[in-house]
């Protein structure tokens, strides 16, 4: 995954502002661990057991289990309410997938159970429930078709388990995630359509989506009694119906559907004898069953129940939708049906025909959310694209930010010239219409006045930045760190990396600021948690490159970037610097 990095630091202080949108997803919530192992993948991991502990740092591996409602580490005596994991890390546990990040986690206890809750930014989590939902999906605009609908879920229903201290279990129950199968093609659909939701009278629409609606999708009413929405009604599906796959059966012995619905809780009338369907939804699914070859007349059941139950019990997708047929014979029922899923919304199946057939991911998601308006913000404001030779500009606001390709170029020039190095790549400077747009996008807050992902630069408004009079020292510093991106040693390390951006950025304005002895600068860069702590690497990381240039010239110094940071230097960031 391309890391996204704190850069422009404003000199002249942007409004404070809230945090970034983040999503809490509770990890292994089918199947709690009762015991777990974190090891780090790269550098430290930190952990604490409350806000205001110290941290204490983890360089091998932490292996904790659930103890009567406490946390037990292995190797201490005290027992733990709770534990906060920072860092990039690794679990692992009995007859449980390895999972990695690099996002905050909070361990609780709940009797013999481990929970695990991972707080990550909203764009991180939609690439990883596209990663499970859509994996599979080849057409490019249907998978960010895809994006939208889950990030609109995910802003729509956040808070779903509010109750439980958590946004979304891992599961389909709310959203499938699998933040280990992401890879390139799901980062560039949801960096695509990075912040853009579906609009429905001013609030994010309830965008449900399905796997296969056999070719006619469902009201939501009729799923969900009481979800009376105009943008999710019954309608034919063409794109789903040339698609294959559609068709399925499956076949159950009395007893053991019987046994099903008693897990469940659902108690079948005694002495049934078979099953038909009493009601269907206009789009001909199944609304209610009726047992038969019993004295209760009255003896139905919802279908959805049934096949919930059913499905929890002896597998899912055994029924795979409520769009089917009955055959009793003997002591054997069997379903005939077509598509997957509750059939309401967006139709995967259907979408990738559409994309496959040229559709784009507007129109995609017009035909399965009608009246809805596609945007970053509630007045349907759209990403627009315009390109010059060297950069390509994306926005909602055209007119007003187009001078910013001529002044964008200027400053690359200014960049290439401080730097001596040459863009060999088109940068893409996106621009967001709000700070609230930006911060719920990027993850970054409100204090950080861009940041960058690949070749992109994500700023805040244009105008916001040239009010306090910092829309160019913000774009020379994104553009410098592009260039030393691009062309930096792998390995290199982060405090040099950004103290030269910074120290080329504004030569004038580096050198004043010591770093605290005996600090380590690296982990001053991983550690730190709040706007004071990074100022203070980033002050730190000037002032050491600063003092490198002044000790062994400019051009020596950013020849580094190149051939890497001579062997003597190693132990230097653990020093003060010298002036």
């Amino acid at each position: 995954m391309r890391r996204v990095l704190l850069l422009a630091m404003l000199l002249a202080p942007v409004p404070a502002a809230a945090q970034a949108t983040e999503i809490k997803v509770r990890l292994y919530s089918l199947l709690p661990p009762s015991s777990l192992t974190i090891s780090p993948t790269s550098g430290a991991v930190r952990w604490r057991a409350c806000a205001t502990c110290h941290d204490s740092t983890l360089r091998d591996s932490l292996q904790i289990d659930a103890a009567d409602g406490r946390l037990h580490i292995a190797g201490q005596s005290q027992n733990y309410a709770s534990i906060l994991i920072t860092g990039a890390y690794r679990l692992a546990g009995f007859q449980h997938p390895v999972f990695e990040a690099a996002f905050p986690l909070e361990i609780r206890a709940r009797g013999p159970w481990l929970l695990l809750t991972l707080r990550l930014p909203l764009e991180d989590y939609v690439a990883a429930v596209l990663a499970a939902e859509s994996g599979n999906q080849q057409s490019d605009q249907s998978l960010q078709a895809m994006a939208v609908a889950a990030r609109t879920f995910a802003v729509h229903f956040r808070g779903r388990h509010k109750t439980e201290a958590f946004d979304f279990c891992d599961t389909t129950h709310c959203q499938d995630f699998r933040f280990s199968a992401i890879n390139d093609r799901i980062r560039a659909a949801v960096e695509a359509t990075e912040g853009e939701l579906l609009w429905y009278e001013g609030r994010p629409a309830a965008t449900y989506y399905h796997q296969n609606c056999g070719g006619t999708t469902a009201d939501a009413a009729d799923v969900w009694p009481g979800h009376k929405l105009p943008y999710l009604r019954e309608h034919t599906d063409p794109y789903c119906s040339r698609s294959n796959g559609s068709q399925w059966h499956s076949s159950f012995a009395k007893a053991e559907l019987e046994t099903a619905l008693v897990v469940a809780g659902l108690r079948p009338p005694a002495g049934w004898k078979a099953l038909e369907v009493k009601s269907r939804t206009a789009a001909g699914r199944a609304l209610k069953l009726h047992f038969t070859g019993t004295a209760d007349t009255n003896a139905t059941m919802s279908a959805s129940s049934f096949r919930f139950a059913v499905d929890r019990a002896l597998g899912w997708n055994q029924i795979r939708s409520d769009l089917y047929d009955l055959r009793n014979s003997g002591d054997q029922i069997t379903f005939i049906g077509r598509g997957s899923g509750h059939g309401v919304g967006l139709c995967q199946a259907g979408a990738e025909e559409m994309g496959r057939e040229g559709k784009t991911y507007h129109e995609i998601l017009a035909f399965y959310y009608p009246g809805t308006s596609l945007g970053v913000t509630s007045q349907g404001l759209a990403w627009e694209s315009q390109s010059s030779e060297r950069l390509e500009l994306v926005t909602t606001q055209g007119r007003e930010d187009v001078l910013l390709i001529a002044a964008g170029e200027k400053l690359m020039r200014e960049a290439e010239s401080a730097t001596g190095l040459r863009f060999d790549f088109r940068p893409r400077l996106k621009v967001y219409p709000s700070l609230d747009t930006y911060r719920d996008s990027t993850g970054e807050p409100g204090w950080v006045a861009a940041s960058t992902r690949g070749h992109t630069v994500r700023m805040q408004p244009a105008a916001l930045l040239r009010a306090h009079s910092a829309l160019d020292s913000t774009l020379r510093h994104e553009f410098i760190h592009l260039l030393v991106e691009a062309h930096a040693r792998r390995g290199l390390p982060l405090w040099f990396r950004e103290g030269i951006v910074l120290y080329l950025s504004d030569p004038a304005a580096a050198g004043h600021t010591d770093p605290p002895a005996s600090q380590n600068l690296e982990k001053m860069f991983q550690h730190a948690e709040d706007r004071g702590q990074m100022e203070q690497a980033y002050a730190a990381a000037r002032a050491r490159v600063a003092a490198l240039v002044q000790q062994n010239g400019k051009d020596t110094v950013t020849s580094w970037l190149a051939r890497g940071l001579p062997a003597n230097l190693a132990a230097l960031a653990a020093e003060p610097a010298h002036h």
